[in-house]
Formats: structure tokens, sequence, C-alpha cells
């Protein structure tokens, strides 16, 4: 029976078929788990338990563990290949993240992250993962409801994980994203989200970030390179001019740094009962950046991401306080506020504290490290790739979006 679980279809070329994957598992039941996003998520309940001594495959796949005879449920994870994540690499820069994740927080009191049972890329087909089932809720059905005693018991062992991951020391040389060598020990390889890597220096991926950017411009049709703006001209000049490198030269030394990429509400488990977090999952990505990455990436139900400089007046005054300091009173304006919840956001940032975690305010050239992020972004936004996304818009709104982000780009020409 263990070939149910190490000979899995590997040649799936169409969305449709993708449960056959799951029918090579012997089972009683399979459901959608509620938990997709950029994978197809099923719990699988097996019809008996397969985990003997000879169905271990840690032997030939890196970063498994053994299917205990005890398992009688499994979580299998079928990559969306509409999800806009490199293919080729988003399987396996998983895997090896979630194995780094496992070894930083091996001293939590809780196992919280998914053993990995088996795992096939998407070279030949559709990539999966067979994991570990975690039981528990998302914590994003219950955080607002929660009372602020209770989301502040939340908050710190939110911040008391997200230290002990930001504060591993991995052993990866470089920066980019995940992946394994010939002995099964984790690298630096090529970026899920962005097609780039590795890179010996953090500079270094966000001038390649850069130009796959511009690169995207040109056959994204809602953008057609900009062309007709202004922008498209300005753009290439900033590349090919080194502007765009100058900027990076100001942001010092970095240190590389374990980056969950996801780290929110949507992606952590809870017990409602007790608030204790069972699980943190979905490290599609994942990588190794700076200090300052994950906050740009996580945290937005937590009111702990830095935005962009050009957004409304309320998240402006919230980026000043993250980088500079919360007041020890609250300012008249957060009583008025509408698009900031500055209760949790003081919550997270006196979780921060309490746990002497580098916040926003204790990173060095923060602000300058948001600006660049949220400017690559606007070169050329994801969504604007994105089948869901565009489905979604009539053409009017997709020129208003369109134009939005061209007057962002515009204040930063004009910077």
């Amino acid at each position: 029976m263990s070939d149910t679980i190490t000979t899995l279809p590997a040649g799936l070329a169409t969305l449709e078929r993708r449960t056959e994957i799951i029918k090579a598992l012997i089972f009683e039941i399979c459901a959608p788990l509620g938990r997709d996003s950029n994978n197809f998520v099923h719990l699988v309940d097996l019809a008996e338990a397969i985990g003997h001594d000879e169905t271990n495959t840690s032997a030939s796949q890196p970063g498994t563990a053994k299917l205990d005879s005890s398992v009688i449920k499994v979580v299998v994870r079928l990559s969306n290949p509409n999800a806009m994540i490199d293919e080729e690499v988003r399987v396996e820069n998983e895997v090896a993240a979630i194995s780094l994740v496992q070894k930083a927080l091996i001293s939590y009191p809780c196992k919280i992250v998914p053993k990995v049972f088996a795992w096939q890329g998407s070279k030949h087909g559709l990539g999966w993962i067979v994991q570990e089932y975690l039981p528990g809720e998302q914590l994003s059905l219950h955080f607002s409801d929660l009372q602020t005693d209770k989301k502040a018991v939340v908050l710190d062992q939110v911040a008391e994980i997200f230290k002990m991951i930001q504060s591993f020391q991995h052993g990866v040389e470089g920066f980019g994203g995940l992946g394994f060598d010939g002995k099964g020990g984790v690298v630096a390889g090529r970026s899920s989200l962005w097609s780039v890597g590795p890179f010996s220096t953090h500079a270094g991926m966000y001038q390649a970030i850069f130009a796959k950017q511009l690169e995207l411009t040109q056959v994204t049709p809602l953008l057609d390179g900009w062309k007709g703006t202004g922008l498209q001209e300005w753009l290439q000049r900033f590349s090919t001019s080194g502007g765009f490198a100058n900027l990076l030269a100001h942001t010092g030394d970095i240190q590389p740094t374990l980056v969950h990429g996801d780290f929110g509400a949507e992606n952590i488990l809870i017990d409602p009962g007790t608030l204790q977090i069972t699980g943190l999952l979905d490290f599609d990505f994942s990588h190794i950046a700076s200090p300052a990455d994950e906050y740009f990436y996580s945290f937005p139900s937590f009111c702990g991401l830095v935005p962009g400089p050009f957004e409304d007046e309320d998240l402006q005054l919230l980026r000043r306080y993250q980088t500079e300091g919360f007041p020890s009173a609250p300012s008249t304006r957060e009583a008025t506020s509408e698009s900031v919840d500055w209760e949790v956001a003081r919550l997270w940032q006196g979780a921060l504290e309490k746990h002497h975690l580098a916040s926003p305010k204790d990173i060095d050239n923060i602000a300058e490290l948001a600006d660049i992020y949220w400017f690559l972004l606007d070169v050329c936004p994801p969504f604007f790739n994105l089948p869901r996304w565009l489905a979604r818009k009539t053409e009017e709104q997709k020129l208003a979006a369109k134009k939005a982000i061209g007057e962002n780009l515009d204040r930063y020409v004009r910077r």
C-alpha cells in the first residue's frame, strides 16, 4: 500500500483532473478543507492506516517525515496553476520553507507546522503536497469578533512565533527562494513569487525583481508597457541609468532573514475555545530577504503591514507610528480613523515590544525599503494578470485601477 503515497500521478495536464491525485490514496472521505487560496486543499480520511516501516518516504525525498501508522487523516494540497506562482519551483520552495520553520520553532511548546509526508513539483504536471492535518479554525474567522483582552492573548502568541522565525539562524547563504541541494540541505533558489534568484545580495535580488517587473509590463495587456503615459521611457531610463541601483545603495548591509511571506490571520489556526494557536500554514511565498520584508507581506489583519508612501491619511499616520514609534497617548486622529483599527495596531506593537522583536521602528532604513518595495509592486501589479481579479472587474474598473497605479508611479517620478 506504500505506492499510494509514493507513486501519485505525475502527468496531470488539466485542472479538471486534479482529483486523480487524491483518488490514488485509499480513503473513505475526501472533502475540500476550506483553506484554499493559491492551492486546492483537501482533507482526506484514509480508509486504513498506511504508515509502516516500508512506507517511509523520507529516504528519497528531502523535507519529508515518516508517515506514522497512527495517521488516519492527511491534507492534500494541489497547486492552482492560475495562482501566478512559479510552478516549477513553488512546491519545493514550500517544502524547504516548512523544513526551516519547523527547526525555527523546535522549542515552541506546540507543534504548529505540518509535517510533509510526500511531495511532487510541477515540472511534469500538477504539483502536490501530502501533509499532516492540523486541527483548528482559521484565525480570520474569529479575530475581529474577539474582545480586546482576547485579541491580546492571540497577538502575544503570534509575536512569540514571529520572533522565533525571524531570529532563526537558518544557515542559508544568499537571498531568494528556497530549495534543496543534492544532499537534502536547504539552499537559496529561485523565488516562487518573482521567478528570479538566487542572489548573493539583497540589492541584487531587488534589481532583478525590477527587471522582471519591467518585462511583465510588456506582456500585461492592461498595461501594454505603460505606452502613451511617459512612464515607459522613465522606467527604462531609471533602470539603465543606475537610478534604481543608487536607491538600493543607501539601504545598508542586510542580514539574510527567513520570511514567511504571508503571515496573517488566514494562515493561522486557533482553537476557538482556548485561543491557542494550533497551526501556521501556507509557505508558498516564503523566501530569504531582509528583516524588513516580512512587514511588507504580512500582518494586515493586525495593522502590522507597513504601507507605501502614497496611501490615505490614516495609513500614512500608521506608517509614521510604525517607523518612528507610537505616542504614549492616542491622538485625536485615531478616534476618527476609518481605515485603521488603532486598538489592534497598538496591541500588535505592544506584543512586538514584549517579545523584544525588531519592530519597524527598530529596523534601519525601513521607510526607504518600504518605498522601494511598493514601487516595485506598482510597476506591474500582480493582480493585473490574475484571472480571478480580471474576471470580476468591468473594463471601466480595470482602467480606473490602471489610472490609480499610474498616478502612484507619477508621484515616485516627482519625488
